[in-house]
């Protein structure tokens, strides 16, 4: 008896070094998926977090519907839809609802977790405040709003390399690593105290490599600079303005920071505003949201041909083989959570689900996304 009494005593004097050292946010991420029986993050996290509102608009303005069976999938897109756990599937037509499906446990009126898709969220509101003068344009330092940045490269840093990827960070972007960096951004209670624990490197705006703290420096410096949380402003600038139906939230972390590079959560005809607005070059029903010459720039390969300023990039050859490629742009969110923007079809396409299915060697696009992709660039 003693002797069990001893083992426990030690168990527990364990357990609570572990929960006051580095690695403490352990104990959150197995809350979060082992104990409500997953083995990851899931789209329907939103409960398991703290979260700051993001009001549906004043003046919500629905989608016109007219739903037909031309618009649905063919049955070997259906196919691998089914196979990676499709929740949510529809089709936009010249702004019009032409295809609409809900599977499994995801309906009309989920909030669903955006994850990295809130990437590009941040990047359109931080164009928003450029166009307002609250930010005096994509050069600027990201020193100016965050002093405490280091490293060789920290001087250098814009917030144009925060978006689009060339920070050049001492940060490894692993989703499945419980141990690393990206697990405890997303699990643990503090983002900035951990990503100024990393230095900037001397190959600022050089070269692409995506690490999810970039966005959350660039949503630091956004709201240092109009001076309000970024769901508030997010309500103001765009989910207001988009006409959106619902409410939305954003995850915030025990600082009450919010979780910019992942953890927008709206219902799936809310997302497609965001895609409405990429086809229509920053136009929400003839009023300009964002500048089209910077949609234009942000929408552009920098180093790397598949991504922009926090967007995703390709094109798709005409299967006739008579007109040019039509190009795509794409939100893109953990676990399979897109909005696929199509500007030469006037076509939005957005998926939510819960794995993104089988990605050929060498290809960041996964073979669900590639066949919606060529199904509907040309449908």
């Amino acid at each position: 008896m003693k002797r069990l009494l001893l083992i426990l005593a030690g168990l527990a004097l364990a357990l609570t070094a572990l929960y006051f050292s580095w690695y403490g946010y352990l104990f959150n991420g197995i809350y979060a998926t082992y104990l409500q029986g997953r083995t990851t993050s899931d789209p329907f996290d939103e409960t398991l977090f703290d979260v700051d509102q993001v009001p549906a608009s004043a003046q919500p303005v629905a989608w016109p519907v007219a739903l037909g069976a031309d618009w649905a999938p063919s049955e070997s897109t259906a196919g691998l839809l089914q196979a990676s756990k499709t929740g949510a599937l529809l089709v936009f037509e010249a702004d019009t609802l032409r295809h609409e499906a809900y599977f499994d446990d995801f309906r009309a009126d989920s909030r669903v977790n955006s994850f990295s898709m809130a990437k590009s969220i941040v990047t359109m509101l931080v164009q928003i405040a450029v166009q307002e003068g609250k930010i005096p344009g994509w050069e600027a330092k990201a020193t100016t709003y965050i002093p405490e940045l280091n490293g060789p490269g920290a001087a250098r840093l814009t917030l144009r390399d925060l978006s689009s990827m060339h920070a050049d960070l001492d940060w490894t972007e692993n989703y499945y690593d419980p141990f690393g960096e990206t697990a405890k951004l997303y699990y643990g209670d503090d983002q900035m105290a951990l990503i100024l624990e990393r230095e900037v490197g001397d190959s600022v705006g050089l070269r692409y490599e995506y690490q999810s703290a970039a966005t959350t420096l660039l949503s630091v410096c956004l709201e240092k600079a109009v001076g309000e949380p970024l769901a508030d402003y997010a309500a103001r600038k765009l989910w207001a303005p988009l006409g959106a139906e619902s409410n939305a939230t954003w995850h915030v972390d025990g600082q009450g920071e919010a979780m910019a590079f992942c953890c927008f959560n709206a219902t799936a005809r809310d997302y497609a505003r965001l895609g409405h607005l990429l086809v229509h070059h920053g136009q929400w029903n003839g009023t300009s949201v964002l500048d089209s010459a910077w949609v234009s720039v942000a929408t552009s390969p920098k180093s790397a041909a598949f991504y922009g300023q926090s967007f995703w990039l390709g094109e798709v050859a005409d299967p006739a083989g008579k007109a040019p490629a039509r190009r795509y742009m794409a939100l893109r969110g953990h676990l399979g959570q897109w909005i696929i923007a199509f500007p030469e079809a006037q076509r939005v396409v957005v998926r939510l689900g819960r794995t993104e299915g089988e990605r050929p060697e060498g290809s960041w696009e996964p073979e669900p996304f590639r066949a919606l992709a060529e199904e509907y660039a040309w449908k």
